[in-house]
């Protein structure tokens, strides 16, 4: 394609048989309509924009697509930063076909650097019945375990890799690269003006730390996962960032955060997130155990038991910071925002994480 359209109306059967069949030759699309919208700011589409599209095909040649497709997509706004969206487009384009994880399938995957424009094409999960929990919707042990198999099986497979300085020496790094920049430019005064807001100053205010000394805090802990063992990790795997398949199998949705880093990130974020303080407090223990001896299974020598518990402490920070104090109420909505901040203080308080930190 010569450029990323800027309309929904730009959507014609040309422009997605050309994007296409970059991966799908023979592919010929003859008819498009948009079944459905999910808008950036309405709570449902967090920082972009989703578009459900059935299209139709030539007889012969739908090169083994579905007739149903998701379009992931700035089309209809323009305001998030360039660098989240190139992150997850090269993640589906160039690391997404080699990996035996849960994960979307994808089938275009492009961006315009001039513009900030992108796409994503994928598969539309709802056709395998997938669950999309957030917050403030109940998970069992037994899915969260489930998730945590697809964190192992996606760390496992980077862990320490040599491709870090060669193919894959684009990857930000909690302290450079991808978002850093914008996060250390304007990060403090987005938290300072979300400090505004009525209900998350309550909820942090029990942890007795201004907005400055979290933020002091949040580049401490950015600097212990940003040493070595590091791996390859999907870098906002909060509960509302997977999706559940009825057999049981748990995948990874929006991957704009995509870093190489510590494992403790990805792990400490879902299982905070993912259950309730009672279930929390009852199975981490376990669940950070299950998680090593998952990695040894696959080849890994694991952290000890001991450095991993003290690291699943310090992790909890950026969480609580970039996760989602920084986060503006209107991507999820204030009810799902106020349940996942509320779960990552009270875990920082029960485990002692600001004083674990050097």
């Amino acid at each position: 394609m010569s450029r990323f359209p800027a309309t929904i109306e730009e959507l014609t059967p040309e422009l997605l048989t050309s994007a296409l069949a970059e991966n799908r030759p023979g592919v010929v699309v003859e008819r498009v309509r948009v079944a459905e919208v999910s808008r950036f700011g309405e709570g449902t589409a967090s920082t972009a924009d989703r578009v459900i599209l059935n299209l139709d095909y030539a007889p012969g040649h739908d090169a083994g697509l579905p007739s149903r497709l998701l379009l992931k997509t700035s089309l209809l706004q323009r305001r998030s930063p360039r660098a989240l969206y190139r992150n997850e487009v090269r993640f589906y384009r160039d690391i997404r076909p080699e990996l035996a994880i849960e994960a979307p399938q994808a089938f275009a995957s492009m961006i315009e650097e001039e513009t900030g424009q992108f796409g994503i094409i994928m598969e539309d999960l709802k056709l395998r019945s997938a669950r999309f929990p957030n917050a403030t919707t109940p998970v069992t042990l037994k899915e969260v375990i489930g998730l945590i198999n697809t964190l192992a099986e996606l760390h496992a497979h980077f862990w320490t890799s040599p491709r870090f300085t060669q193919d894959l020496n684009w990857l930000p790094t909690p302290c450079s690269g991808g978002m850093y920049r914008v996060f250390k430019k304007a990060g403090l005064d987005i938290v300072l003006k979300q400090l505004e807001i009525d209900f998350k100053n309550e909820i942090l205010r029990p942890l007795h730390r201004s907005a400055e000394q979290l933020w002091e805090d949040l580049w401490k802990v950015q600097d212990i996962l940003n040493t070595e063992p590091t791996t390859l990790l999907h870098g906002d795997p909060h509960i509302g960032n997977t999706y559940l398949l009825p057999e049981g199998n748990g995948g990874l949705l929006d991957w704009q955060l995509m870093v190489k880093g510590k494992w403790a990130h990805d792990l400490t974020y879902l299982i905070v997130t993912a259950l309730n303080t009672e279930d929390r407090r009852k199975h981490e223990r376990d669940l950070i155990q299950y998680y090593l001896d998952e990695l040894r299974r696959r080849g890994v020598e694991p952290p000890g038991k001991n450095e991993a518990w003290k690291l699943y402490r310090q992790a909890i920070v950026w969480g609580i910071v970039i996760g989602w104090l920084i986060t503006p109420p209107q991507n999820y909505g204030q009810a799902i925002t106020a349940a996942n901040l509320s779960r990552l203080v009270t875990a920082a308080l029960d485990l002692e994480t600001f004083q674990a930190l050097p």
